[in-house]
């Protein structure tokens, strides 16, 4: 009998073993906690073992150190906008497109306030909005390594965008056909399920009483930085708009603090300085300190108020990756290492603290809403410190020209 995983922390959800399975005995389910795991049905398994050997996440894919790192954006100013940071990702992806190439990447979308995050296919510029954006929830991949899989074969060059994980397991999948992939990793910070945030959407749409038919973690028009919005309509059929961001979003706060992430994320062995994609990107964060000088307030090329990613080339298909599809990038060379300083999954895998194990055991008890009212104990106390730090600033200043002058007395 096959067992696919000992431990929870030793699958990543990713979905590949029941995309290669030629029984389809395997099935992706949700455990108490509402992450996504394999499940196999011993009556139709045949042991062939393809399971196993495609599993690139117990068996690590080749991880190669970045060739080159730059500070980068992307030329098209439309484009830059509709993009979380710097907007690398669509740059390559819409040349892609133009070469009548297929793009896979991760969309969300909404019905009755619920939402679907998965991964897919297209090769339509006027869907490439579809696939811009961070979805801080996993998305479902199991469905999708079939169809890319089956493009490769038919000779068709696809690019690849997801976290480490889905990208070596999308390789795995791939395996002789490998020569017409492109990959994309992301830096990840981890997973929540999107059941869990689906609990959360759940809540939020009872206390703001609308049907949600939009959500975006960080949202352009507020800037670059962790800003998004909630958009929804009343039961009057009034549309509306609010600002989410990580002191008014449990959830949104939950995930940086790292305290929601599936079991796998916090030992992943592809949070590290070795990568597994042709190219990584993500946000630049740190720039202002670790290379001022390409900013445009210090006569710099680049506005950090529109954005700034981070791009590493990893190999030699990366290198070509660029060449022949990123024209609109514009980048600039910068360390490695001032690059991981912020961005510290390039480091080390994300960590926890005791809060995970109570928000997981009182999901699984009393649902979400308990989660919330200790979100809202949280804020609550952070209110009252920054009222207490806002007093000090006032009375501290006027004590200190005191005790100056009584010292001139004296």
């Amino acid at each position: 009998m096959i067992t696919l995983y000992s431990e929870d922390k030793d699958c990543c959800g990713c979905g590949g073993c029941a995309s290669v399975c030629p029984k389809n005995a395997i099935s992706m389910k949700t455990n108490q906690d509402g992450f996504l795991f394999p499940e196999i049905n011993q009556e139709k398994c045949i042991e062939c073992g393809l399971c196993k050997k495609s599993c690139g996440y117990q068996e690590e894919y080749n991880l190669c150190m970045p060739i080159e790192s730059y500070a980068a954006v992307n030329k098209d100013q439309v484009l830059l906008e509709k993009s979380t940071s710097g907007g690398i990702f669509s740059a390559i992806a819409e040349k892609f497109i133009n070469s009548e190439n297929y793009v896979c990447g991760a969309t969300i979308d909404f019905e009755n306030s619920k939402a679907t995050v998965k991964h897919v296919i297209i090769n339509s510029k006027e869907k490439l909005y579809r696939l811009q954006k961070s979805k801080y929830v996993q998305s479902s991949t199991s469905e999708v390594y079939k169809e890319v899989r089956q493009l490769l074969k038919n000779g068709e060059t696809v690019l690849f965008s997801g976290t480490p994980c889905q990208v070596a397991e999308m390789k795995k999948v791939a395996g002789k056909n490998i020569e017409n992939l492109y990959t994309i990793d992301i830096i990840c910070h981890g997973v929540p399920s999107e059941e869990f945030f689906n609990e959360y959407l759940k809540r939020e749409a009872k206390k703001k009483k609308i049907k949600i038919n939009s959500f975006t973690f960080r949202n352009k028009k507020y800037g670059w930085g962790l800003d998004g919005n909630i958009s929804g309509i009343t039961e009057q059929g009034k549309k509306i708009e609010m600002i989410i961001n990580p002191e008014n979003s449990s959830y949104y706060h939950y995930f940086l603090e790292g305290e929601i992430y599936r079991e796998s994320c916090y030992v992943c062995p592809y949070a590290n300085n070795r990568r597994v994609g042709d190219l990584t990107i993500g946000d630049y964060w740190g720039i202002e300190k670790n290379n001022p000088e390409l900013l445009s307030e210090n006569g710099g090329p680049f506005d950090e108020k529109k954005g700034i990613s981070c791009l590493m080339v990893n190999t030699k298909q990366g290198k070509n990756l660029v060449e022949k599809f990123g024209t609109k990038i514009e980048k600039y060379p910068v360390s490695y290492t001032n690059i991981s300083m912020v961005n510290t999954q390039l480091n080390h895998p994300a960590s926890h603290t005791e809060l995970r194990s109570i928000i997981f055991e009182i999901y699984r008890g009393n649902g979400y809403d308990e989660i919330e009212s200790i979100f809202e104990k949280y804020r609550s106390r952070q209110e009252k410190i920054k009222k207490i730090k806002r007093r000090v600033k006032k009375i501290l200043p006027d004590k200190v020209v005191c005790v100056i002058k009584n010292k001139r007395k004296k």
